[in-house]
């Protein structure tokens, strides 16, 4: 060893001398260990209930050779199961029973791959998680109970009847936000809804909208973004008087209602440094990418809480004087004064972009579960047009070379958090078609809930190849999405 060690030391000197290195030069020589790439721009796309027919049905029908999303080159699948999956009753038989008992899915009923088992067999019917639960799993890399988002699970339950103390798990969000990085969360839904919740949030019941607005307006957010304005109804007119039902009810134990619009006059004067835009004009004057709001500085804060009640567009319910063509993409007029989803979507990273830290957001297509719960074909696609415009959106951000994103510090991930409706494949079809043979559940009989199927997951930049299936049937589990983002951001990874 001692020989080794004096040719080594001969040998850089000979070059030294020989050569006339100087000592950067010298450095060269030596042996480097190649650096990890962590995670700069973290962003995660949930199509809420989208399953890989949903997205069969999404390409087929724009007569595409792929989605935006599919153009994503590590393509997977996950599990969705919860804990307590079991769980029957109300309130507390489906929120708080057995929670030491662990969901699953068997691969020989349900299929190994999505597209395995044609039709979608009944087997996928038992054990489905809700979005609090599956919301959580993906934020926190942590299986919770059905409702609660961020719950720490003790084996012998909490009781419904009783005060109790719970203990909660930190998500995406903490971790980003301690390295300094600005967060963001967006959605087509209420902004208090579970999905964009779970980012955030921790409550023993997705349903305390006043409880989640608090601790949404008082967190260190940088943008929050969704529906579930009080002043508007689904579509889009003013109401006689406001309803502040996603800043103030609570349905949990031991939790009063808060006073909404309390809350909602915070969020209106900027509270924590947020800038309120409601007007679909001035979504699109953040979106447009040229720096400035209303010819000024770019807000680094804001709140964006378009003018509508439940959703963007898949609640509306407008007479258009042809209902003829109501069935069809579109063809019931939509609500135009508020903005898409993509134009959102780009509010929001030109919002975030000017962290130098980077950043982390969640965008949430919320609406696809909306659509998949009443078995609507049309809607569906839709919303499924709307976030897949999202994703192109994100893309061509991370492509753009002004902005100092690109695949070698960003990790992109479009999913699902769970599956709605049980869609069938709607066969060798295009256009309308797709449309004309849509069909829900076995049978075609309907199901308006949601299912344990796999998911579809698609992936690209910093560690995203850890999600890429490698053969049929390997399968990842959605707490594997947060272990991912996590180890982007913490650690990084070698291409």
């Amino acid at each position: 060893m001692i020989k080794r060690l004096r040719f080594l030391l001969l040998f850089v000197v000979c070059l030294v001398l020989v050569y006339g290195l100087d000592a950067k030069a010298a450095h060269r020589f030596a042996y480097h260990k190649p650096q990890a790439k962590k995670a700069k721009y973290v962003i995660l796309l949930i199509g809420d209930g989208m399953g890989y027919w949903h997205v069969d049905a999404l390409r087929k029908y724009l007569n595409v050779s792929k989605t935006n999303m599919e153009s994503l080159p590590n393509f997977g699948y996950m599990t969705t199961f919860m804990r307590n999956s079991t769980g029957e009753g109300g309130l507390s038989g489906e929120y708080w029973d057995d929670p030491s008992e662990l969901g699953s899915y068997d691969p020989t009923l349900g299929g190994y791959t999505p597209w395995q088992i044609q039709p979608v067999p009944a087997y996928v019917d038992e054990g489905a998680t809700d979005s609090a639960a599956a919301g959580s799993a993906l934020a926190s890399g942590h299986k919770t109970v059905k409702y609660a988002l961020n719950v720490v699970a003790k084996p012998e339950g909490y009781p419904a009847d009783e005060p109790y103390t719970v203990k909660y798990y930190p998500t995406v969000v903490d971790f980003a936000e301690a390295k300094g990085m600005a967060t963001g969360v967006v959605t087509s839904v209420p902004f208090s809804h579970a999905t964009p919740a779970a980012f955030i949030a921790k409550t023993q019941y997705r349903k305390n909208y006043g409880e989640i607005a608090r601790q949404m307006i008082f967190s260190n957010l940088d943008v929050i973004m969704g529906a579930g304005h009080p002043y508007y109804d689904d579509n889009g007119n003013l109401r006689e008087e406001p309803n502040y039902y996603y800043f103030s009810r609570n349905k949990g134990p031991y939790i009063d209602d808060q006073d909404g619009e309390t809350l909602y006059e915070k969020v209106v004067n900027g509270f924590r440094g947020r800038v309120f835009v409601d007007e679909k004009a001035d979504f699109e004057d953040l979106a447009d990418g040229d720096g400035l709001f209303h010819g000024g500085p770019m807000p680094k804060r804001v709140f964006g809480l378009a003018r509508v009640a439940d959703t963007l567009q898949f609640s509306r319910n407008i007479d258009d004087g042809n209902p003829e063509d109501d069935w069809k993409v579109g063809g019931q007029a939509f609500i135009s004064s508020v903005p898409s989803l993509e134009t959102m979507t780009k509010a929001t990273l030109h919002v975030l972009e000017q962290d130098e830290d980077g950043f982390f957001v969640m965008i949430e297509g919320g609406a696809i579960d909306w659509a998949g719960h009443a078995n609507n074909m049309t809607r569906l696609l839709e919303e499924m047009i709307d976030f897949d415009n999202a994703v192109k959106a994100v893309i061509d951000w991370v492509n753009d070379p002004t902005n100092g994103s690109n695949w070698d510090n960003t990790l992109v991930i479009v999913t699902a958090d769970h599956e709605t409706g049980h869609l069938q494949p709607v066969g060798d079809v295009t256009g309308d078609d797709v449309i004309k043979n849509q069909c829900w559940g076995v049978g075609c009989e309907g199901w308006h809930h949601h299912t344990n199927s796999l998911i579809p997951i698609y992936a690209k930049g910093v560690c995203s190849v850890a999600l890429k299936a490698r053969y049929d049937g390997d399968y990842r589990d959605n707490i594997d999405i947060f272990k991912v983002m996590y180890h982007a951001i913490e650690r990084g990874c070698f291409r």
